[in-house]
C-alpha cells in the first residue's frame, strides 16, 4: 500500500474511463496513458469491463483499477481480470473487507464524516471524496481534516485545466478525472489523439506544480 500511495501521490492523476463499449474504454485508457497518465480505472458500467481491464493490465506503464465495484461478485470480477485496486461511489463493509483480505488497494466512496470515518475504520487505504464539487468541494476538504486529518482523500469531481493547481494545492492523495479527459464527443469520435493531448495537458500541469513547489 505505501508504493501505492506513494506513486500516486506524486503522480497525482487517476482517470476514471466510462464508455459505451469495452473497446472504447480500452481505446481511452491507452490514449490517457500516451498521454502521461499512470493510474486508470476502468468502470463496472462498462459493459464486459473486466475484459477491458484484462487488456489493459498488459500494459506496464499504467496502474489499472476498476472503478464503481458496487459487490464482492464485482470485485472477484475485477481482481479476476488484473486490477490492482478497486474504487466505488459508495462505502460498502463488505467489498472493503474482501478487497483488503485479497491484498488490494480499497478505495470506497464517502461525502459525510460519519461515512468517511466508518470506511477509514473498515480498512479503507483512500477514501474518495464523493460528488466532491456537490458536497463542497475544496471548503468540504478544509472542514473535514480539522477532525479527521489521518484520512488519505482523493477527490473526485470538478477538476480542470484552470483550476487544478488549487485542487494540487490542496495536497490529496490523489485527483479523479472523469470527463475532463475522457469527453463523449471526443470518444464518439474515437479522436484518441485529442484525448492522449488532453491528458498531457493535465500531466504537465501536474508537473509544473510540483517543480514550482521544489
Amino acid at each position: 500500500m505505501e508504493s501505492f500511495a506513494a506513486n500516486l501521490k506524486k503522480h497525482q492523476l487517476m482517470v476514471a474511463i466510462r464508455t459505451k463499449t469495452p473497446e472504447d474504454a480500452y481505446n481511452a485508457a491507452v490514449a490517457c496513458a500516451e498521454g502521461g497518465i499512470r493510474f486508470i480505472e476502468i468502470t463496472f458500467s462498462v459493459p464486459e469491463a473486466d475484459e477491458a481491464i484484462r487488456q489493459l493490465s498488459k500494459d506496464k506503464r499504467v496502474t489499472v483499477g476498476a472503478g464503481t465495484i458496487l459487490s464482492t461478485d464485482d470485485a472477484k470480477k475485477a481482481l479476476k481480470a488484473g486490477a490492482s485496486y478497486l474504487v466505488s461511489p459508495n462505502f460498502d463493509d463488505e467489498v472493503v473487507k474482501f478487497t483488503k483480505k485479497e491484498g488490494v488497494v480499497s478505495i470506497p466512496g464517502a461525502c459525510t464524516p460519519t461515512e468517511i470515518y466508518r470506511a477509514y475504520k473498515a480498512g479503507a487505504d483512500i477514501i474518495k471524496l464523493f460528488p466532491f464539487v456537490e458536497i463542497g468541494g475544496l471548503n468540504f476538504l478544509k472542514a473535514v481534516r480539522g477532525p479527521l486529518p489521518f484520512v488519505n482523500y482523493m477527490l473526485c469531481g470538478g477538476a480542470t485545466l484552470e483550476n487544478i493547481s488549487q485542487y494540487l494545492a490542496a495536497n490529496a492523495a490523489g485527483i479523479l478525472i472523469g470527463t475532463a479527459i475522457i469527453k463523449s464527443d471526443l470518444v464518439a469520435a474515437k479522436d484518441w489523439n485529442a484525448i492522449a493531448l488532453l491528458a498531457e495537458s493535465f500531466v504537465r500541469k501536474v508537473r509544473d506544480f510540483s517543480l514550482a513547489q521544489a
